[in-house]
């Protein structure tokens, strides 16, 4: 489990690599088994996508969520890896081209609003190393939760 938790790009880099190697997705991404069944619109998810050093914190959160029984409250899977920018900035990649960032429930907590995720979830989230996006400052992000801060 990685508990370095990057503050800034620089960080992110540093311990991540960069996206902007050829070989990157081949290398440091990986799939791994969830503990409970997801659902990308209609379709159920069992198997996720994110960075090799992440594995373990995913799966911990997702395990976390079950054994508390809040697998009802978080469902709906948008995804994890996926390379783009933040959305309205072309410029800035998404923590989500690391494969270090996770949204759900993304038609509850859509970008933007001022809901919230139940705080038991957030601190499961919050135990496995990652910053909640419903307590970004300049444009809350409430689906989302991601491994590092100062980004």
């Amino acid at each position: 489990m990685l508990y370095e938790i990057p503050n800034g790009l620089d960080e992110i880099i540093h311990i991540f690599g960069s996206i902007d190697d050829p070989s990157f997705e081949a290398d440091n991404i990986l799939s791994f088994d969830l503990p409970y069944p997801l659902f990308y619109m209609d379709a159920e998810v069992r198997r996720a996508r994110c960075h090799r050093l992440l594995v373990d914190n995913f799966r911990q959160a997702f395990t976390e969520l079950k054994n508390q029984g809040l697998d009802n409250v978080v469902r709906s899977y948008s995804g994890i890896y996926a390379r783009r920018s933040i959305r309205g900035q072309g410029s800035h990649p998404s923590t989500h081209s690391w494969g270090i960032a996770v949204d759900l429930e993304s038609e509850k907590y859509p970008l933007g609003s001022d809901l919230r995720f139940p705080n038991e979830v957030i601190a499961v989230f919050a135990k496995a190393g990652f910053s909640y996006g419903g307590d970004f400052k300049s444009r809350r992000d409430p689906m989302h939760f991601q491994y590092c801060k100062g980004y």
